[in-house]
């Protein structure tokens, strides 16, 4: 944490940690399931992006899909629970 000093009072300012989700790998969906649920479930994520992500899951076991800063990654981490995807949210970002 970090203390400010303002005007004589000393208040203190939290910082928000980033947050990262993660995509495990599975061998009960199918590729083009997969690529399906990203598209409709992460911003910004077109069919190409999708299938990077994956074929990166697929190959090395996990793969980083979003980091935020905002709450709404637990609402992105829901729903691809939901539609039967293996994802983890982590606080630390893993090199692979």
């Amino acid at each position: 944490m970090e203390i400010l000093k303002s005007s004589g009072s000393l208040s203190q300012k939290t910082r928000r940690k980033r947050v990262y989700l993660y995509l495990l790998n599975d061998n009960y969906n199918a590729m083009e399931y997969v690529m399906r649920c990203l598209m409709t479930t992460l911003p910004q994520c077109n069919s190409l992006r999708a299938e990077q992500l994956a074929m990166i899951a697929h190959n090395t076991g996990e793969c980083l899909i979003y980091s935020s800063l905002t709450p709404t990654i637990y609402v992105m981490y829901a729903q691809l629970q939901k539609l039967g995807l293996e994802v983890d949210v982590r606080y630390t970002r893993t090199k692979y």
